[in-house]
């Protein structure tokens, strides 16, 4: 071995290519100054000589420098000039762009980054782990050639070769071309050829490659075609167009036969930190559909397009003060229900929008927020969407908040914050509309942690006043078919709120499961809590545009009971390390139940009978909208969580009603994962108070959703996946797909079916196709939101 700095030296000339069918366009290499003082280089050989300034190693030759190793049966080093001759199994691994290549023999001068390499193979952007190999890029870029000539640092001409992004020594998929250019980040290629499967498919007359490491390049994205029953057939195109390395933008159209044009895109940015912002846009320019409306002998002429756009993000302005929010403008809900890809989002009425700068330091939070809430829901008597409602709106323009985490008061135990806010309300719905409404809501409390032993008690006080600069007088008789008047009269809510949460100790017990060599530890937590409100003798005078708005008295008592499964191994592995080591436990089962008792049962004069009541009371414990008539008790609330078998998960949430003896809500899901197979169901039915007119009803609905997941989108090999949804209420199928896909090693196959029937407004059948090149893209009518496989992070049970 030998450690050598290498002084300053003229280099010598390179040889010519021999054979080389495009000599005349090879480019030419360009000199680079040598450094004074030179580069450390080694090297390991199990045989070398020196002859005046001449190395010559041999035998499992690996020579270093910088941040490259070279391997070769034998090298010859000239050290004036440093220049490398390298012969028998070369291999070249290191560099800038992680390059690993292999070649009969070759030559360099490592310090004017030139060489040639013959019969050569390798890649740019594969980083080698051991004696595993990962992508260090989204995009690898693999070549061949009977020559590769480096004429600079970064910079390679490759002849008689090809590339690809699959694995050698036979690609799925590969370019073929008589010249190769790689120069400043990205692989030129011009008179090429594709060929897949070693099958030569067409001729494509230039071809460029990107190399960086965000694996990005504007260009023409790769788009199929498809036929639907709702649109006709298919065809469109987008462009993606590279803004710099923080934005990118999409922009395309889509024409339907028998719809019209759709234009489309969306918009990215990613700043410093969490900083983002991404916009979205679809839209429907259609001209018409013929439908013969209930009652009417003629077909008319029914327009469904529209468009929706949907902006979300965050900038942090400081270390403590951000901007983040969400905006959604939807012109048609009849566009969402009969176009949108996703079944959760086109069953969906509501759009939220509200966009927020929040500066928080210390504990103490002020805020200004704009919101707006609206929605499309109206239903027929077959539970149909009514298009001709008109939306209800709810706005916040603006609303400032000022809020203080509770803290200690001077140093007592005791503990104080604040709620604030101060806004602009607005509420229109199609027979209601109050319009700038001040509203001025305070809250301070208090509160003192005790801890008696393993007791903890947490009283608390607070007074609230609100202010109001409009007020209603609700319908009573129902003469005005339920809907209140709104008045400008000022009005003023104050109360007191007293409460008590009481957690005694935890009871706890083990249990030894010899057979299972498992231990179980059984804990009951309990906890009793009471609240009392009293002051608001006003509530039903009140306008209701949030959460603020609808605390009422109560006098109420309550309690949880919660049951948890721990286990953990009987008899544990020994410990990888000198320090003392517990085996995890891990959580078998959980069981929640929780009820309230009301005292109070028409809630200080705030309950309307035979109207649908909804309080924060009873907000707090259910979303299930029950109370319609005075009553002392509230439904029972259980909440279970099952995971003792490995790979199964179960959820169940149900509420049950006592008093209508009826399920309020009964939500279940299962999954179970066996190797590379995930099986499951989704369960949700609801039986909620709702309104029509000026008498309660019952909204019901009852659906079941199964799935099967085989594989992964990504998996090599064949993956499968099934769902669907059945509406037991209408008794109808909203939705069902199936979808196959069948990975190479670098390119893959999809085929897929997928129907929807959401009543008279959609049924809509839909055959998925497409078809995915490693490092291009895919081509087809499959993307995120028609594919049946889940999102990633959605597919949590597979394992």
């Amino acid at each position: 071995m030998a450690d050598t700095p290498r002084p300053a030296s003229s280099a010598t000339a390179q040889p010519e290519v021999p054979d080389d069918p495009s000599q005349q366009i090879l480019p030419q290499a360009t000199l680079e100054p040598v450094p004074v003082t030179g580069v450390p280089m080694h090297w390991e050989a199990l045989r070398q000589e020196r002859i005046g300034d001449d190395w010559t190693l041999s035998g499992e030759v690996v020579l270093y420098y910088r941040n490259y190793i070279l391997h070769a049966d034998k090298i010859v080093y000239h050290q004036p000039t440093s220049a490398v001759e390298a012969t028998g199994h070369l291999q070249l691994e290191g560099g800038p762009n992680d390059t690993i290549l292999t070649a009969s023999h070759g030559e360099m001068n490592l310090d004017q980054h030139t060489a040639r390499f013959y019969d050569v193979a390798g890649s740019f952007g594969v980083r080698r782990v051991g004696h595993s190999q990962i992508y260090s890029t989204p995009d690898p870029f693999i070549f061949t050639g009977r020559v590769l000539i480096q004429t600079g640092e970064n910079n390679y001409h490759i002849v008689d070769g090809s590339m690809t992004s699959c694995r050698l020594p036979k690609p799925d998929w590969e370019l073929i071309s008589r010249s190769i250019d790689v120069a400043n980040g990205k692989a030129t290629t011009r008179n090429s050829i594709f060929e897949f499967l070693r099958v030569p498919l067409f001729y494509l007359p230039f071809i460029q490659h990107n190399l960086d490491e965000n694996g990005r390049e504007s260009g023409i994205l790769l788009d199929g075609f498809e036929n639907s029953g709702v649109k006709g057939f298919v065809i469109g195109e987008q462009v993606y167009w590279v803004i710099n390395r923080s934005m990118d933008i999409t922009v395309g159209a889509q024409y339907w036969s028998k719809r019209g044009f759709a234009p489309n895109g969306d918009f990215r940015y990613r700043g410093p930190g969490i900083d983002a912002l991404t916009v979205r846009w679809s839209a429907l320019l259609d001209r018409g559909i013929e439908e013969t409306l209930a009652g009417a002998k003629t077909p008319t002429l029914q327009n469904q397009g529209g468009a929706d756009i949907l902006a979300f993000g965050r900038k942090d302005l400081t270390p403590h003060t951000r901007v983040a929010g969400s905006i959604e403008y939807l012109s048609s809900y009849i566009y969402r229900l009969a176009f949108d890809e996703n079944l959760a989002q086109a069953t969906s009425s509501e759009v939220q929008s509200d966009l927020a700068l929040t500066h928080a330091h210390r504990g103490f939070i002020p805020s200004i927020s704009f919101d707006r809430f609206q929605s499309f829901a109206g239903t027929n008597a077959n539970g149909e969407p009514v298009t001709s409602v008109p939306e209800a709106r709810i706005l916040h323009l603006p609303n400032v908040r000022f809020d203080a985490i509770d803290r200690p008061f001077a140093n007592t135990p005791v503990l104080w914050g604040v709620g604030s806010s101060i806004g602009d309300l607005e509420r229109a719905e199609p027979t209601f509309h109050a319009r700038n409404v001040g509203r001025l809501d305070l809250y301070p409390h208090i509160e003192w942690p005790i801890h008696v032993g393993d007791w903890n008690i947490l009283p608390q006080l607070g007074l609230r006043t609100t202010q109001y600069s409009g007020s209603q007088i609700p319908d009573l008789t129902g003469a005005n078919n339920g809907v209140p008047l709104v008045q400008h009269n000022p009005l003023n809510r104050s109360d007191l709120e007293v409460s008590l949460d009481i957690r005694p100790p935890a009871v706890e017990r083990d249990f030894t499961l010899s057979h299972l060599n498992r231990q179980l530890r059984h804990v009951i937590e309990p906890e009793v809590f009471y609240r009392y409100v009293t002051g608001i003798n006003n509530a039903r005078d009140i306008l209701h545009f949030d959460t603020t708005d609808i605390a009422t008295n109560t006098n109420e008592a309550g309690f949880s009971l919660t049951q948890r499964f721990y286990v953990k191994p009987l008899n544990p592995r020994p410990c990888e390390t000198e320090a003392p080591c517990e085996p995890p436990a891990r959580e078998w089962a959980s069981w929640q139940i929780s009820q309230k008792y009301f005292i109070d049962s028409d809630f200080g004069g705030a309950l309307i009978p035979n109207r649908r009541n909804v309080f924060d009371t009873t907000l707090d414990m259910t979303g299930v909208a029950y109370l319609t008539s005075s009553r002392n008790i509230a439904p029972i609330v259980s909440r279970m969580r099952f995971e003792a078998i490995d790979n199964l998960r179960i959820e169940w949430d149900l509420d049950y009603d006592t008093k209508a003896g009826r399920l309020g809500a009964n939500n279940l899901f299962a999954g179970y994962s066996f190797g590379r197979t995930t099986i499951g169901l989704g369960h949700a039915l609801l039986n909620a108070a709702d309104e029509t007119g000026s008498q309660a009803s019952l909204i019901q609905s009852h659906e079941i959703s199964p799935f099967l997941y085989f594989g992964k989108p990504s998996d090599v090999g064949l993956s499968v996946a099934l769902n669907s949804s059945y509406d037991f209420t209408h008794g109808a199928l909203q939705y069902g797909g199936i979808e196959t896909i069948y990975n190479w090693n670098c390119c893959g196959l999809i085929l897929g079916y997928r129907r929807f029937a959401l009543g008279s407004l959609r049924d809509e059948t839909e055959w998925l196709y497409g078809f995915t090149l490693s490092g291009i893209g895919t081509a087809g009518n499959v993307h995120r939101s028609t594919s049946v496989f889940p999102a990633p992070e959605v597919l949590k049970y597979q394992y």
